[in-house]
């Protein structure tokens, strides 16, 4: 049949099955796998697939710099609770073994000291030293004299250092152990030296020196006009670190 011959009828047909093949074309290469995708991930979101190796690589990687950050944030929330609790232990020990010594009003701070030193440091040791479950061969403690210039040295000090002497007990080996850890229940801060043993168990000597630290609450503040021009007198204890 030549081209001539074919009627309007015959072209109308021809051209509806082209326009067919090229729709079934289109829906084939295009529209079908972007359906299929979209179809692909709806199902993946409602956990019905498994994903895909890419997606299964993405989550790995958050995963693995997610469990760091999670052990880093738990690691400082107990690190903070830690440093609350040792905040709090510190405070109750200070609470309990620290004078209230505030030298930032210089003249007032060194009344304090006087009060400290000699009606209440000094007694109290000496009643301390008395243990009855050793002899007290000695605890004869000695304190240097409280500062009469509020312009002393010791006021600016951090510190204040109090060797207070020796202490010599007799007794079993335990009592004498005993009686040194017992010093850790004192109301001050006590540090006592590795003792010298004499002789032998149950009478066995034990001789330590006993030194006492106390933290103002603050050092010394201004200086205090003084007659003659003077700004500063001896110094107590040894000189703490500044």
């Amino acid at each position: 049949m030549s081209l001539s011959k074919l009627k309007k009828l015959h072209v109308i047909i021809i051209g509806s099955v082209l326009c067919a093949l090229v729709g079934a074309l289109m829906g084939m290469f295009l529209v079908k796998p972007e359906f299929v995708n979209y179809n692909e991930q709806y199902q993946r979101w409602l956990g019905k697939i498994p994903p895909g190796t890419e997606e299964l690589a993405a989550r790995d990687m958050g995963a693995a710099f997610a469990k760091p950050l999670a052990d880093a944030q738990a690691d400082l929330q107990l690190a903070n609770m830690e440093k609350i609790r040792a905040q709090q232990n510190l405070d109750a020990q200070m609470e309990l073994r620290m004078p209230k010594l505030d030298f930032s009003n210089r003249e007032a701070g060194m009344i304090a000291l006087w009060h400290e030193q000699i009606l209440k440091l000094g007694p109290m040791l000496e009643s301390f030293a008395q243990d009855k479950n050793v002899e007290v061969l000695n605890s004869g403690f000695v304190l240097p004299p409280p500062p009469a210039n509020p312009n002393d040295a010791v006021f600016s000090q951090d510190i204040l250092v109090f060797p207070l002497g020796t202490v010599a007990v007799q007794g079993d080996f335990k009592s004498i152990m005993k009686n040194i850890r017992r010093w850790n229940n004192c109301r001050r801060l006590i540090m006592v030296s590795p003792p010298v043993l004499q002789g032998t168990s149950p009478r066995l000597q034990a001789a330590y020196t006993v030194t006492c630290y106390i933290y103002p609450i603050a050092k010394g503040g201004d200086p205090v006009p003084m007659a003659g021009g003077g700004t500063a007198g001896g110094q107590m204890g040894a000189p703490a670190p500044m």
